[in-house]
């Protein structure tokens, strides 16, 4: 007997913390001029087409780059910084509302699809999770699959983890709040970053020395960023609003709008949006199918970008290539 490979399969790219960043350049999406990462050339062509990977609260396409590299022998990946985060400029007006968002990446979406790649898998964590839901259940035309990392759907219950992150809030005290945030970015890039880590991750040495180097440089070019304070902080308390509002029933509501195949992925020692309400979530998107990931955090995208990825590449319909037994 001899094993041979799956011809029809794929192989998924190794995992490799210690790689440079994937190159960005900026695109005018009509009022809003965003910050764009790839994984790899749309001249390459991928089993799977393109994903749109859309990063959370405070984070940037930065904590998409071992998923995208991973999949990248699969999908053709566009990395999104969100209207105000990442190395994208603030939204005009300072509007941070999550329609804002929803905006934004559907103007994205639509430049995608002009350029003939036509429907996209949208991937979206947390705040962005929630962006991503909302943007499939309204443009279903664009979307292809959604994939949901912990996404930020309505979650009152009090969690003491959480409060570590009410100074967000307060980065808007005139004076005050964004002297400290320029501070600690300028000064104590490193403390802030892991402290980010610690509450995201359930162990955050997994990212390796040279993707905590990249926040951590990252950390500290936004500190230089005037709107930076207020894109975080507004951003914030637009979430928490969403929630507050009529009991968060409108997220349902979208929720149970969506048509397009949902996956969602959670951690299940998520100290920022609790994995207790993964189920809801899955009831309220129809047909959606839920994996619960064990001992990972809020990111798993971050914390187990392999794990991550072979359930993103089951969703989209992708073989991998495995050793089967020629008789």
């Amino acid at each position: 007997m001899t094993v041979r490979a799956d011809a029809s399969a794929v192989d998924l790219a190794p995992l490799d913390r210690t790689t440079d960043l994937s190159p960005g350049t900026h695109h005018q999406i009509g009022a809003f001029r965003l910050f764009v990462r790839r994984t790899g050339t749309d001249e390459v062509p991928r089993p799977g087409g393109t994903a749109l990977y859309v990063h959370g609260l405070g984070g940037s396409s930065l904590n998409w780059t071992d998923l995208g590299q991973i999949l990248d022998p699969v999908v053709a990946g566009h990395v999104i910084d969100l209207p105000g985060f990442g190395y994208s400029d603030p939204p005009p007006g300072g509007d941070y509302s999550l329609r804002m968002q929803m905006r934004a990446v559907i103007g994205y979406l639509e430049l995608v699809q002009s350029q003939s790649l036509g429907p996209i898998h949208l991937i979206g964590n947390s705040l962005g999770g929630v962006v991503c839901a909302r943007v499939a259940q309204e443009r279903p035309d664009l979307v292809r699959t959604l994939t949901l990392i912990s996404p930020a759907y309505p979650d009152m219950r009090p969690r003491l983890r959480r409060l570590s992150f009410l100074p967000l809030s307060l980065a808007k005290i005139p004076t005050a709040g964004p002297t400290a945030f320029r501070y600690f970015g300028r000064r104590h890039p490193e403390l802030q970053v892991m402290q980010t880590l610690r509450e995201i991750m359930v162990a955050p040495a997994r990212l390796g020395a040279v993707r905590t180097r990249q926040a951590i440089e990252h950390a500290v070019d936004r500190a230089a960023m005037d709107w930076a304070p207020e894109a975080l902080a507004s951003s914030f308390a637009t979430l928490v609003v969403s929630w507050a509002w009529n009991g968060g029933r409108d997220h349902w509501r979208r929720a149970r709008r969506i048509t397009v195949p949902a996956l969602v992925l959670w951690g299940s020692q998520d100290l920022l949006v609790s994995a207790e309400i993964a189920p809801k979530v899955v009831r309220m998107i129809p047909d959606a199918r839920l994996v619960m990931f064990s001992d990972v955090g809020h990111v798993s995208q971050m914390e187990i970008p392999e794990e991550t990825a072979l359930e993103i590449c089951r969703h989209i319909g992708i073989q991998l290539r495995r050793k089967v037994p020629d008789l």
